[in-house]
């Protein structure tokens, strides 16, 4: 954990210890994911009841799992796959330790929030609006940072990268979403045989 905080303070250097000099774990990595979860799940549960639209809309815990890891391995993946074909000096460990040390920021900001939010009034919804904001930015910053220097790229290159990620991502989607459609009128389709079949014996 001290280096994740390490990061936070020195992003360049410290993301460039993690590819180079093997700082980061995999055990803090994944950990760091299980905070962020809690994180958000105690500035949801929390959260001061005049700025809470969940206050009463019961916890889904697999909805809560599904909105913080599949952006992250979608992420990832998309990433990995168009900076292999960019010539990235990033593996895909190296892409996903980067985004897991990433959400320091955003671990932080959300346990910050719940508290801020209970002892602040309606008309202070524009302070904690944008304390929110800085916090997602903030992770994203750390991102974009992280990913330029195990990649390797200039600003530029990274830019671009970014954006065939996004497309990547965006392709990665349709096709799931595809594939689930086919499966679906597929078991529908062996089930209407099924039905056909006990009708007629």
């Amino acid at each position: 954990m001290k280096f994740a905080f390490y990061i936070l303070r020195h992003p360049l250097d410290g993301f460039w210890d993690m590819k180079h000099e093997k700082k980061a774990s995999l055990k803090t990595g994944v950990f760091l994911i299980l905070l962020a979860l809690g994180a958000i799940i105690f500035n949801r549960q929390t959260r001061g009841f005049i700025f809470n639209n969940n206050y009463n809309v019961p916890l889904d815990i697999l909805f809560q799992i599904q909105i913080l890891i599949l952006p992250i391995l979608l992420f990832c993946i998309s990433n990995w796959a168009i900076t292999t074909l960019m010539d990235g000096k990033g593996t895909f460990y190296d892409i996903f330790m980067v985004v897991c040390y990433s959400l320091v920021p955003m671990i932080l900001f959300n346990l910050a929030s719940p508290l801020i939010s209970n002892i602040l009034s309606l008309k202070d919804m524009a302070y904690l609006t944008i304390f929110d904001i800085t916090g997602v930015v903030w992770t994203l910053l750390m991102i974009f940072l992280g990913i330029q220097v195990i990649h390797e790229y200039s600003i530029g290159k990274m830019l671009w990268t970014l954006v065939l990620t996004t497309a990547s991502a965006a392709i990665i989607i349709f096709i799931c979403l595809l594939f689930f459609s086919l499966l679906q009128e597929l078991g529908s389709f062996v089930y209407t045989i099924y039905r056909e079949i006990a009708l007629r014996t």
